[in-house]
């Protein structure tokens, strides 16, 4: 009797601990997800960890093309943005700067490269992360014309008017500062270039996106694909579930369950759910540069 109390007395103090440890873990990310300061270093950690051969990070887009990629909805997302230039009435000549900005793993610019065909595009992509930009290093050498950088979204390391098409897809909502992002996007693309962009914003937010842009000098049309992006979620959520059984450990999901889920939009989340609702929406555009369209 004495040794199963003890027992009893061990589980109830290791779930305790267990239970403190998971709760100043989840702390702890709320800081680094809400002060910018600390950003840069989460998504080192994020994109440090081994997630086998994914390497595309959106919500993705349905329908896919079928090309037999477990991440076919994270790439089609890119051929949609391809498709959007095509639309843009850009004239790409061979060889042209290609920019994208948080590239995260690299397999969605790879699909924009693929969508495009060989030697269309010079392309770069940067990303804050050290260790997103050391794993394109290694990954995507099949690729010619293709390099990587680290830097910062807020402070472009690219000459005035030097990029023909900037790709930004699904991350300008984590930057401290999206006007500045925008106001630097302006000044690195090239008279006549291309802004190629997607992300979501907030039904109580609805418009500041576009007044935003239109504040940073570009014409657009905002297209609203959040059925597209429902749609990618909910047939995707068994795939994103083993992703994460694969890749985080078991008491980091027990402990942040809600988050993981949250952060890839599973069916059953409450982001899924304010996508389904229209809680939030999902935006892309080709947006040009006013002056340039003018002339």
């Amino acid at each position: 009797m004495n040794a199963w109390m003890w027992g009893l007395g061990l589980v109830v103090i290791a779930t305790v601990l267990i239970s403190l440890a998971g709760r100043a873990l989840q702390r702890r990310l709320r800081l680094m997800r809400d002060d910018h300061s600390l950003r840069p270093s989460l998504w080192n950690r994020f994109y440090a960890v081994d997630w086998g051969e994914t390497a595309t990070n959106n919500y993705g887009f349905a329908p896919a093309d079928e090309d037999g990629a477990s991440d076919r909805f994270q790439r089609q997302m890119y051929r949609e943005m391809f498709k959007a230039l095509t639309l843009s009435g850009k004239q790409v000549a061979p060889g042209a700067r290609l920019l994208e900005v948080s590239c995260g793993r690299g397999g969605g610019l790879d699909a924009f490269l693929e969508a495009a065909g060989p030697g269309l595009f010079e392309a770069t992509g940067l990303d804050v992360a050290a260790s997103a930009v050391s794993f394109c290093e290694h990954k995507w050498t099949r690729r010619s014309g293709l390099n990587f950088v680290e830097g910062c979204a807020m402070s472009l390391p690219f000459p005035d008017a030097s990029i023909d098409v900037l790709l930004n897809v699904e991350a300008s909502n984590d930057y401290p500062d999206r006007r500045r992002f925008f106001a630097e996007v302006r000044r690195v693309l090239k008279p006549g270039g291309v802004f190629l962009y997607a992300d979501t914003e907030k039904a109580k937010h609805e418009g500041r996106m576009a007044s935003e842009l239109d504040e940073a000098g570009f014409g657009f049309q905002l297209r609203d694909i959040t059925p597209n992006v429902v749609a990618a979620c909910r047939e995707d959520s068994p795939r994103r579930r083993e992703v994460i059984a694969s890749a985080v450990p078991l008491p980091a999901r027990l402990v942040l369950r809600s988050e993981l889920a949250n952060y890839a939009a599973m069916e059953g989340s409450e982001k899924f759910g304010h996508f389904a609702s229209g809680q939030r929406r999902y935006y892309l555009t080709a947006a040009r540069p006013v002056m340039a369209m003018a002339s």
